[in-house]
């Protein structure tokens, strides 16, 4: 059973930046003892469900082997395996989201039937208004080759489980949908 906590307060929401897919806001914060932020950062991406999912991320599973983009990621400055994920369009569940960001980044394939939710995570959520929902698709096929025209995704490679393993123990794969979507996976019924 969960404890009541008594209510954070929002004197203020602010906007101070937008792009296409972001807003970013200060917010005003007051804690039940008083205590306030007056420029709390909150990132919020525009488009969402009722839960805050906002994206998807795919573990695609093609002949046994996990399917990782190697993907430069400018705030970092490097280049980094990830599953393939994406943004949430507009009227989309994340069902449909997660069979079009598959076939998108790696163009693989499965069916409805074979796509399988490996649950929610917050990615950052002392910042972010958001959370993205995992699933595994098993059994995928081919639909088209790999094609790297999304900016910043170098490649597409297949691993066992075993070698992400060793890519995660190693500091090579760092990104936490990733990670969680990995641990999830292997200790799944």
């Amino acid at each position: 059973m969960s404890e009541k906590l008594p209510p954070i307060k929002v004197h203020a929401h602010r906007l101070v930046a937008e792009n296409l897919r972001f807003e970013l806001f200060f917010d005003h914060i007051e804690a039940p003892d008083g205590q306030q932020v007056e420029n709390y950062l909150v990132v919020a991406p525009r488009v969402k469900t009722d839960q805050l999912v906002t994206g998807v991320s795919v573990f695609p599973v093609w002949e046994g082997r996990v399917g990782l983009l190697r993907v430069y990621r400018h705030p970092l400055r490097a280049y980094c395996w990830e599953l393939p994920r994406g943004f949430i369009d507009e009227g989309e569940t994340p069902e449909v989201s997660a069979r079009r960001e598959l076939e998108e980044e790696t163009g693989l394939i499965c069916r409805p039937d074979d796509m399988q939710s490996l649950g929610l995570y917050a990615p950052e959520a002392g910042t972010m208004a958001a959370r993205v929902h995992l699933f595994v698709a098993h059994h995928c096929t081919r639909n088209s080759e790999f094609n790297a025209e999304e900016f910043g995704h170098h490649a597409l490679q297949f691993f066992t489980l075993d070698e992400i393993g060793a890519r995660i123990e190693q500091g090579e794969i760092q990104e936490p949908g990733t990670l969680i979507a990995y641990y999830r996976y292997k200790h799944h019924d």
